[in-house]
């Protein structure tokens, strides 16, 4: 068995902290902003949101809020019993532990009716999106999610990781945000306005999940075609204390000068210093852009910026 030293522990408290704080973000997005608006949100925080609506008026004595909170734990139950089968793991008890804290925030917030928006649909889906897609956000960087969809994503790809699940996530989410607004409709007398407006919820969440993941600053990749590449590589890295990559170039044309392929990540801020420079260098020189996901071997690459 794995020695727990007291730095994994504060490492480990730490994770669950910020699952913990996302899970509530889930609930509060839920409560103070889709709730009142009777919007639908995606993935199984939708689906629940339309089974209480069919469940509701059988149960009188519990408010719509507290019955969401029980609704959306059930649903999530038989899932998490796939994930402890299938998956296991930290993410499986994180996962587990983030269902418990939304439905136990879900039950507390139904006695603070205060904290309510329903004075603007537009404003309650900026905001309830923009809290629900930090939270997705939160969530996943700790290798954690607020159940639902995610764990049949992460399921399906442990198998089958040649399926792109964006797209299937993306799917059933639109699928679940439009037959739950069709319920809505039913139930409440909602015009066909409902349905635009959840969509776009989930599209604004969706968004901002991936605004943070990829940051506001966030590395692309250079590829510069150029008869000038000692110049432009000698000024990258003086300038942008940046190591670059040449690469030879096989010309269909035997007449046409050597040229030279320059490639180097840089963060986004620094693009227009760039492209002033290869202007400067070589104007006919051949540069396309690609964006970077991720700089996984050097963490500290945003930060040893320098121009």
């Amino acid at each position: 068995m794995k020695k727990i030293t007291a730095k994994g522990f504060l490492i480990k408290l730490k994770e669950y902290a910020l699952v913990t704080f996302a899970a509530i973000l889930n609930a509060i997005s839920l409560y103070t902003f889709v709730n009142p608006n009777h919007l639908i949100a995606g993935g199984f925080s939708g689906l629940s949101s339309a089974l209480t609506y069919i469940v509701d008026p059988l149960i009188p004595s519990m408010g719509y809020d507290e019955l969401m909170s029980i609704v959306y734990i059930i649903i999530n139950i038989p899932l998490l019993i796939c994930s402890l089968i299938f998956l296991r793991g930290d993410f499986t008890f994180k996962t587990i532990w983030s269902t418990i804290v939304c439905t136990a925030a879900l039950a507390v917030l139904a006695y603070l009716p205060d904290l309510k928006f329903d004075h603007s649909r537009l404003i309650a889906i900026i905001f309830g999106g923009i809290l629900i897609g930090l939270a997705m956000y939160i969530a996943y960087e700790q290798n954690g999610s607020n159940g639902g969809t995610e764990i049949i994503a992460r399921i399906v790809s442990k198998y089958h990781p040649e399926i792109d699940l964006s797209k299937v996530l993306l799917i059933s989410n639109f699928i679940i945000t439009f037959g739950g607004s069709i319920i809505v409709m039913w139930k409440v007398g909602a015009d066909i306005a409902i349905v635009i407006y959840s969509i776009t919820y989930v599209i604004i969440g969706s968004t901002s999940m991936g605004m943070l993941k990829r940051g506001f600053n966030h590395p692309q990749k250079f590829m510069i075609v150029t008869t000038e590449y000692e110049q432009i590589a000698s000024d990258i890295t003086r300038y942008f204390k940046r190591g670059c990559t040449c690469m030879d170039v096989v010309n269909s044309d035997p007449n046409a000068p050597p040229r030279k392929v320059v490639m180097v990540i840089i963060q986004y801020r620094q693009r227009k210093h760039l492209r002033a420079l290869i202007k400067n260098r070589d104007p006919h020189a051949f540069t396309f852009v690609k964006d970077v996901n991720d700089i996984f071997s050097r963490p500290t690459f945003n930060r040893s910026y320098k121009l």
